[in-house]
């Protein structure tokens, strides 16, 4: 292999690493717009002391349904919920039942 040919393959990996780097960078400090998501017991107790409303869902017993605007990506074990008034709540992923995105 030449000397250009290495400088050529050394750019062209930086140049992947970069990317996938900065792919990864955009993932997982992105906020995903969310419609409402179901919460158990637990988190509406949790998104209720932090001043939010959890309302009983209707069409499924024994949850909560909370309606944040943002929240950050499933990289992490817990979830920070954005809400439109207030401050954000952070709640274990395991106390959010179902997500129901926007869009």
């Amino acid at each position: 292999m030449s000397t250009l040919d290495k400088w050529v393959a050394g750019v062209l990996t930086a140049g992947i690493v970069a990317i996938l780097l900065g792919v990864l960078t955009t993932a997982v400090f992105t906020r995903i717009p969310v419609a409402h998501i179901y919460v158990n017991e637990a988190g509406a107790r949790t998104i209720v002391v932090e001043g939010h409303q959890a309302v009983a869902a209707p069409d499924w017993p024994g949850t909560y349904l909370v309606t944040p605007r943002f929240a950050d990506t499933a990289f992490w074990p817990n979830a920070t919920l954005d809400f439109q008034n207030g401050a954000p709540v952070t709640l274990p992923r395991r106390d959010i039942v179902l997500w129901v995105y926007r869009g």
